[in-house]
């Protein structure tokens, strides 16, 4: 998705064309990845993901020298908390 659209029609100052800007929507995977990346930074590890490296549309995360992968899905308090553990960044 493009955060500028283009529309004709529009009679914004005679040009015929009205442009209108849409925030970039982020995902509550997006958001989580985020998290953990500031929770790794606090703690002085390095954090890395690899969107590539999943299959299906998964994600391999790298906090230090763990890893884990990321479902494809919106990312649930049950599996946050099971990857946060996993990455040694448990609250």
């Amino acid at each position: 998705m493009s955060d500028i659209s283009l529309t004709t029609g529009g009679h914004r100052n005679g040009t015929g064309i009205s442009i209108h800007y849409r925030a970039a929507k982020m995902d509550k995977r997006s958001r989580f990845i985020a998290q953990l990346r500031e929770e790794a930074a606090a703690k002085g590890l390095s954090f890395r993901v690899e969107k590539w490296r999943g299959k299906g549309g998964h994600a391999v995360v790298y906090v230090g020298e763990r890893l884990t992968t990321l479902p494809a899905r919106e990312i649930d308090p049950k599996t946050a908390r099971k990857v946060r553990k996993t990455l040694g960044i448990a609250e």
